[in-house]
């Protein structure tokens, strides 16, 4: 109650700049954080936290899922568009606004159960293809560890084609954080039961912001930023994260 109050009080105290634009999150195809149903509705975790931010701020607004690649131009080239999870970066704190942890993920080298590796760090999974999104963050975390694409790195379009590159042997480590597996394979069809956690990455980014570019609204950014922090003091953040499994 207390900290609902203060938001109240934070929200009267801003002065009203008479904006109405409607502002967008976009993200890309990940379940179980946004994705589009069978209907073709955005849904998801982190979808859910979007809805209440907007239910919270009383700001107007839509969600849209499409690739990666795209999102990010989206956002870069539109001031009303944020991201809806993206990795912080010390490179990225310096050009975007991130207005809140959206939640954490870990990196893990996955791989097929049959299969035996002897990992002590990432420099000794040289020895083997290890396999990422281009474009991602994971791609460049990679490059900066050594790994090249003329030798050990394997790169894709989707994430699909990780598990499905992994399974058919064209590859040996997928470079991924461990709570979404389970969904992306059943999507696939492919089973869970065979692959595991081969070694934790622990430099790896774990945090997953709201992102936007600096040239986002600063009202619009304030009520979103406080409204995050306003969901996680009232516990409602956490139970929406319970109900998608993802504590």
């Amino acid at each position: 109650m207390r900290f609902a109050l203060l938001f109240t009080l934070f929200v009267a105290l801003i002065p009203f700049t008479g904006h109405t634009t409607v502002i967008r999150f976009v993200a890309e195809d990940l379940p179980p954080y946004h994705y589009l149903d069978q209907q073709g509705k955005p849904t998801g975790a982190l979808v859910e936290i979007a809805e209440q931010l907007l239910t919270t701020t009383g700001l107007q607004g839509h969600i849209e899922i499409m690739p990666m690649a795209r999102a990010l131009h989206e956002m870069q080239a539109r001031d009303n568009t944020l991201l809806l999870s993206w990795l912080k970066t010390p490179e990225r704190a310096q050009n975007y606004r991130f207005l809140g942890v959206m939640c954490h993920v870990q990196a893990y080298l996955i791989g097929l159960k049959e299969r035996t590796f002897l990992l002590q760090d990432l420099a000794s999974a040289r020895a083997h293809r290890v396999s990422t999104i281009r474009g991602y963050y994971s791609e460049r975390f990679l490059r900066a560890a050594g790994f090249s694409e003329d030798h050990e790195l394997v790169l894709v379009s989707h994430y699909q084609m990780l598990w499905q590159m992994l399974f058919k042997g064209r590859t040996d480590l997928v470079l991924t954080n461990a709570q979404t597996i389970n969904k992306e394979l059943a999507a696939l069809g492919l089973p869970a039961e065979q692959v595991e956690r081969k070694m934790m990455v622990p430099d790896f980014p774990s945090e997953l912001h709201l992102a936007a570019s600096l040239s986002f609204e600063s009202h619009q950014a304030n009520l979103l930023m406080h409204a995050l922090a306003q969901l996680k003091a009232t516990g409602k953040y956490q139970q929406i994260l319970t109900k998608w499994q993802l504590n």
